[in-house]
């Protein structure tokens, strides 16, 4: 799980910061203030900060935090990426969490299903082909993917695919009537799964036995410190202004 905390300055010097601030009120100005630099990091700053580490990122990413308000009796709020999935995709933090922390990203749900279907061994991942259609955000279509969960349901093993002039092509599994999964015959081609183009075919997607790996590039806890570290002062003075004026005092 990712998260930051953030427990803000000590009861003491805040009391010298806002004095004459009752001491009973003063947990509830800090959780208030706390809570609103979290909400501020999550909604501003770092939807701000994905745009500029990530190329065209995707709604799904920007919606991917959530807040876990402070408290009186516990002064830390915390901004984190959601962790399960809102639709038939990947929940965020599995591939948001390679990105805050750098190294190696997890399993796909392509991947586990092909690897259920006995098509993907366990040390192999998969990467797009120069045949996969991507999308404005740069991910591959989701049709596509679709289109290969559903064939794994009916997943037919071959001797042998052939093209319509009857020339062997390859030895894999039919996956549907222009897709087949495995190693094209002819040239020092990889494993994947490959559509045929006419008489032509075209990786989709290719099998590899190097983990994919990521160098960290969204600096999640440096944003969050950076907005509690600037604004908290005055969320804090906010807060107490507006418990004075409520009669609160």
């Amino acid at each position: 799980m990712l998260n930051i905390s953030r427990t803000g300055q000590s009861l003491a010097d805040m009391a010298d910061q806002v004095r004459g601030v009752p001491a009973r009120l003063i947990p509830y100005a800090t959780a208030t203030a706390l809570t609103r630099c979290a909400k501020q990091a999550q909604t501003v700053e770092l939807p701000q900060a994905m745009h500029k580490a990530f190329d065209n990122p995707t709604s799904y990413t920007l919606n991917a935090l959530r807040i876990a308000p402070a408290t009186k009796d516990k002064l830390s709020a915390r901004v984190l990426v959601k962790t399960k999935a809102m639709t038939s995709g990947n929940a965020q933090e599995s591939y948001l969490q390679p990105e805050v922390e750098g190294g190696q990203r997890g399993s796909k749900g392509m991947e586990n299903a092909l690897r259920y279907a006995g098509v993907l061994s366990a040390g192999q991942f998969v990467v797009p082909g120069a045949a996969a259609k991507l999308d404005a955000n740069g991910n591959v279509k989701g049709a596509d993917v679709r289109t290969i969960l559903k064939a794994l349901k009916n997943l037919k093993a071959v001797s042998a695919t052939r093209s319509r002039s009857g020339k062997r092509l390859a030895k894999g599994r039919q996956l549907a009537n222009d897709l087949f999964v495995g190693k094209p015959q002819g040239g020092n081609r990889s494993e994947g799964i490959w559509r045929r183009e006419g008489k032509r075919l075209r990786p989709l997607f290719v099998f590899t036995n190097v983990a994919p790996t990521y160098r960290p590039r969204l600096d999640f806890a440096g944003v969050v410190q950076g907005v509690a570290r600037k604004q908290f002062p005055a969320e804090f003075a906010k807060a107490v202004a507006s418990m004075k004026s409520k009669g609160r005092w």
